[in-house]
């Protein structure tokens, strides 16, 4: 669908996958929607949350970033998840540029979707938005995608 840019969206955004999960009540069901949803950024959100031997080399917490209005996207999500590389512990880049890498990151795509990823870098999904999705638990990632985690 074309967004308000006129760019062509391949894929919901990551908000709305985990909207529709959570309304899911059946657990097999939420799977099964998450498997079906999953595109690589979905997938790198759970990782960046739940995988244990992934840590990005970032302060805890929310940056100051100025938010994307949703429909103005300056890139796509695919375009925008390529840097998140830069942010990992190890990989030789200094502090101050990760930090400014996750900050660009945030600022190319929609505020909901920089509140999630802010939210998986610390771990912290389930208590985002008062809990509003509680039922994205690492069993369930777990159960839908064994092999990232």
């Amino acid at each position: 669908m074309p967004t308000a840019t006129g760019i062509m969206k391949d894929s919901k955004y990551i908000h709305e996958v985990f909207d529709e999960i959570c309304k899911i009540e059946d657990r097999n069901e939420r799977i099964e929607y998450l498997k079906a949803n999953a595109f690589k950024q979905v997938k790198s959100v759970l990782q960046l949350c739940y995988n244990d031997k992934i840590e990005l080399d970032l302060p805890q917490g929310k940056p100051p970033f100025e938010a994307c209005p949703i429909g103005k996207e300056p890139c796509s999500l695919k375009n925008a998840f390529s840097q998140i590389g830069k942010c990992v512990k190890g990989n030789g880049i200094d502090r101050l540029r990760k930090e400014k890498a996750f900050i660009t990151i945030l600022e190319s795509i929609v505020e909901p979707d920089a509140a999630i990823l802010c939210a998986a870098k610390d771990g912290t999904i389930i208590n985002l938005q008062n809990k509003k999705y509680r039922k994205i638990t690492k069993s369930l990632v777990q159960a839908a995608f064994p092999e990232i985690l």
